[in-house]
């Protein structure tokens, strides 16, 4: 699940794979509350998800070798929330010499909604929920004693209320013995500071199908333009900024950017609002986040890192897995979530990935020789070089690099800029309005203070604009798109 939260809503039997001589382990781990309950102590300590994770690389590297497979090239391959998963365990010290290659797709753990999330804030109002003491040693009695529903229930009256922010995630555990933690650093600064395990990547993100959300959005759109503009208005901006934690004094501000990017258009074209909501869940919820934690990586990282884009291929399906994992584990796959055979088209680039796929999982390298394809060459802050995959379309590359850096830095510079200025607006009247003797000097000099922040607020705009428009075009510079 994205979140950390849920499944995915199809088995993986990795048979397809498994024909070109990989050998596929699939694990399950404990999810949500059974995974991430946390109270900053060393009996609720969190992270129990990723230790049955780690626990199960372990026994993997043990045990691997007895169904044919070499315990030193051992691949971990996460997507969506087991991307960020895959990362974390790259940051941890207790993977080390484990695995050797690492598959990230789809996911990061840089994401706001991780970097900056509590989970002991969920537990406790669970706990409270639950009719339990947040005191630990009464709070892990109480909730054991809890029949299971109704700790779902409570789960469930948490994500319905106006204040849900934090979830079950995994959380920096500095609050244990050293000898005891698995995440001793916070994500960001590792990636940053390149304390992590160095081992080669392979790492990229794939436009989500058209799933059981886009026929809720397309729902709304039979009814009319008004229908899906409020549903993004009312629904969709406000959930992301809310992940975003763009909470604070200017928050209205960036609501106003966000419809601004998302909704401005000049005709109220329903078909371009639905394309811009798609946009918008993949900008900020894939795309920027998987840029963030790439930039970090390629700035401290010395093994090579291979970069891809998997474009919308026109699959229609109710399912939540991606076109990545449908054309690597497919056709089993693809016939359990569409019941169809995939077309020539289909077939020849799912063949293509998996080639690549499993040359990385064997070499370290997607193309470690030019027999059948041009070298896929490593990602540097020099040569930022992306493989793109696309079946349905020719892709402009000027045009969609442009739009696509220009979403990076809305969500990644933009927006964080702006919100980082919150405190420094006023929560109240200035004090020269509230005490000035003179109610018409106070006026004056609260309209001089305001108007002053007002300036400093839209010259910074002003340069970030300026840098995102900069930025913009030089984008089709650094992005190669090759297939």
């Amino acid at each position: 699940g994205f979140y950390f939260e849920s499944s995915s809503d199809l088995p993986f039997s990795g048979q397809d794979l498994a024909v070109e001589g990989i050998i596929v382990v699939s694990i399950n781990y404990r999810l949500n509350i059974f995974g991430f309950f946390c109270l900053g102590s060393a009996e609720a300590r969190g992270n129990l998800g990723l230790l049955d994770q780690y626990f199960s690389l372990l026994w993997v590297k043990e045990n691997i070798k007895h169904f044919g497979g070499d315990p030193e090239k051992l691949t971990l391959f996460g997507f969506g929330s087991g991307a960020a998963s895959v990362t974390l365990h790259l940051i941890s010290p207790r993977t080390a010499g484990i695995f050797q290659r690492a598959i990230i797709s789809s996911g990061s753990a840089l994401t706001p909604w991780l970097t900056s999330n509590d989970p002991t804030v969920a537990s406790r109002e669970v706990l409270r929920l639950l009719g339990c003491s947040s005191y630990v040693v009464n709070a892990m009695n109480c909730i054991r004693s809890k029949k299971v529903e109704h700790i779902f229930q409570a789960l469930e009256e948490y994500s319905e209320s106006y204040n849900w922010s934090d979830r079950f995630m995994p959380v920096v555990d500095t609050f244990l013995p050293a000898n005891n933690r698995y995440l001793p650093v916070e994500p960001t600064k590792a990636l940053k500071d390149g304390t992590y395990l160095q081992v080669p990547i392979l790492t990229g993100i794939t436009k989500p199908i058209a799933n059981q959300q886009f026929v809720k959005w397309l729902e709304l759109a039979s009814q009319g333009y008004s229908q899906l503009q409020q549903y993004t208005e009312r629904a969709k901006i406000p959930e992301i900024m809310r992940l975003y934690r763009f909470n604070g004094n200017i928050k209205d501000q960036i609501f106003e950017l966000i419809k601004w990017r998302y909704t401005s258009f000049i005709e109220a074209d329903v078909r371009i609002l639905f394309q811009q909501l798609k946009n918008l869940e993949f900008e900020s919820k894939i795309e920027a986040t998987h840029f963030m934690q790439l930039s970090s990586l390629v700035s401290s990282y010395v093994q090579p890192i291979y970069v891809y884009f998997i474009d919308d291929i026109g699959f229609v399906l109710n399912t939540t897995a991606s076109t990545e994992l449908l054309l690597l584990f497919g056709p089993v796959l693809l016939k359990q979530a569409g019941r169809r055979r995939f077309n020539p088209v289909e077939a020849r680039l799912s063949n293509l990935l998996k080639y690549m796929w499993v040359n990385f999982i064997n070499f370290g390298n997607p193309t470690p020789n030019n027999n059948k394809n041009k070298p896929w060459r490593k990602y540097t802050s020099e040569d930022p070089y992306i493989e793109h995959f696309e079946t349905v379309k020719a892709v402009d590359s000027n045009a969609e690099v442009k739009q696509r850096i220009q979403g990076i830095h809305f969500w990644n510079t933009l927006l964080p800029k702006i919100n980082s200025i919150k405190n420094t607006l006023p929560h109240t009247l200035p004090k020269e309005l509230q005490n000035s003797p003179d109610p018409a000097a106070g006026f004056r000099n609260a309209m001089y203070t305001l108007l002053g922040l007002v300036i400093a607020l839209l010259i910074l705009l002003t340069i970030c604009l300026f840098l995102l428009k900069r930025r913009a075009k030089e984008g089709p510079s650094r992005f190669h798109m090759g297939y």
